[in-house]
């Protein structure tokens, strides 16, 4: 098991590689962008196991300085015996032109989602697989002009994340993962890999519980076509990612 997950992440690191190449010698769009992040996952009372979980990012174009995405998500948790985790809820993402493939106009990405996440201690640390459908209605326009949007075009997305928490101390634990999109079950035919996301950086426990968080690091986030109507969209997104993470129950 530990060398499958071994060749996974070089497999990835090499993909991501060639696509880098690829990305550049099509004179991509690169973004220096910062994602501030606020992650919650409240149980309604502790030790119970239903929940509350709750997502909002803002994301920023050279590293704060101009508007690129707004996001939120809310949903139902459900934590298991066995303490692996079922999830499910809304999400809303408003979208802003921030570089040269952008969609010419603001736009809104409405979702519904649903995940399975599986938590493996090991020694020093943890693994985290997660699982995540969203199904998505994007708005667009014929012209940019227009008040409204002609269309809200659909797409299911589905994404996994393979996650290594690497414990350092009692204070401060060390961070990777890497976490792929695939597009399917599109009206139109479209590529099917939409985005990749590596990261790397270093988490610091706020509280002697462990009950508070903040996470720190660099994600490098090839995106190998945007989600819009025209072929070639394709950009490289270099991000400061800023988490403020919480566990803490709204009850005792």
């Amino acid at each position: 098991m530990a060398i499958a997950r071994k060749l996974y992440f070089f497999g990835f690191i090499i993909m991501l590689i060639l696509q880098h190449n690829n990305l550049y010698a099509q004179k991509t769009p690169v973004n220096f962008t910062g994602w501030y992040q606020y992650e919650g996952l409240h149980a309604f009372k502790e030790g119970k196991p239903w929940g509350l979980f709750g997502e909002a990012i803002i994301k920023r174009n050279d590293i704060i300085l101009k508007e690129m995405q707004y996001f939120a998500r809310v949903g139902i948790n459900y934590n298991l015996k066995s303490g692996n985790r079922i999830s499910g809820g809304l999400a809303y993402q408003y979208n802003l032109p921030y570089d040269e493939v952008s969609q010419p106009y603001n736009w809104p990405d409405y979702r519904i989602w649903e995940q399975y996440l599986i938590r493996k201690p090991v020694t020093n640390g943890m693994w985290i697989h997660r699982f995540r459908m969203e199904q998505r209605w994007l708005g667009r326009k014929d012209d940019p002009a227009n008040d409204g949007f002609d269309e809200f075009k659909f797409e299911n997305t589905f994404r996994y994340l393979i996650r290594r928490n690497f414990v350092l101390n009692q204070k401060y634990y060390a961070i990777v993962y890497d976490e792929i999109h695939l597009r399917f079950l599109t009206a139109e035919p479209e590529k099917i890999l939409d985005q990749n996301r590596l990261f790397a950086g270093i988490g610091i426990n706020l509280d002697k519980n462990k009950l508070w968080r903040l996470e720190m690091g660099y994600m490098y986030q090839p995106v190998f076509k945007t989600s819009v109507d025209v072929e070639g969209k394709s950009r490289v997104n270099h991000a400061l990612r800023v988490t403020v993470a919480t566990d803490i129950p709204f009850a005792k």
